[in-house]
Formats: structure tokens, sequence, C-alpha cells
């Protein structure tokens, strides 16, 4: 038997929806631990980490080597095509109800790794990394070559 899909399907989670506007103000410090962590426990390197909402962002982190390569409107680009990215995917989907809220995800390109994790239905943090080895991905992309 096929499981049905919760009929608030489209009301985000409890988890998602506990979260207030007045919960994000200090989110800053909060993600500054969290860069902080990353930089330290990663094997890839941070290039970026950006907070989104539907209708602005913020750059919390640009590594120096990444930042003197692109210009101004380059890095707004950049940016603005990541958030795009996360945006389109939603944290629960109605074919996928069965799978639960999506914590993250994850596109491998040939230099970068880009991790998305969204915390409500319009908003998430997007980080870049250097890309290093990937197992799983880089065995496939072997085997379709």
């Amino acid at each position: 038997m096929a499981d049905t899909p919760p009929d608030d399907l489209d009301a985000p989670s409890d988890e998602m929806a506990a979260i207030d506007d007045d919960e994000l103000d200090d989110v800053d410090e909060q993600v500054r631990d969290l860069i902080d962590d990353l930089r330290d426990e990663s094997d890839a390197s941070l290039r970026s980490a950006i907070r989104y909402t539907a209708d602005d962002y913020d750059v919390l982190f640009l590594r120096e080597d990444v930042a003197d390569t692109l210009s101004i409107p380059e890095r707004e680009e950049r940016a603005e095509t990541l958030i795009m990215k996360g945006l389109s995917d939603p944290p629960q989907e109605g074919a996928l109800f069965d799978f639960g809220t999506l914590d993250a995800t994850m596109r491998f390109y040939d230099n970068v790794l880009v991790a998305h994790f969204p915390y409500r239905e319009w908003s998430g943090i997007v980080f870049t990394f250097d890309r290093t080895e990937a197992p799983l991905v880089d065995l496939v992309h072997e085997h379709i070559e």
C-alpha cells in the first residue's frame, strides 16, 4: 500500500515554521561559527557563503582569491544564480512527500561543490567549496563518460 501525502503538504514543516524573523536577526553570529567550523573541518576549502531570502541576500564570506577573480557585477551575477538554484528546490515536494523535508542539495561541478541548506520555504544558506574527491560522483561520472 502506498503512503498518502499529508493534507498540509504546502505548509512548511514544523521545524521550519518554528523559525521566526526575530530568531533570524542573530543568525550572523551562528553562521560565522558555522563558517569557522566548515573552514576548520572540511577537506575542501570554503570559497563562499551566502544567506538568501526570496527578495534579498547577504554574502557572509567570500574567499579573497575568489573575490580577486570576479568583478562586482560578476559576483552579483554568481550570487543571484546560486540563489536561484536554491530557490528552485522547495523544502517539500508533492511527489516526494514520503521523503520528508529537504535538508540539503549538493551540486558537483568540475572545480566547485555547491551546497544549499534551505531553512524555510524561500530562505537558505548556500556554501561553495573547492571540489575535492567525491567517490560516488566520480565513479558514476567515470562510467557514463
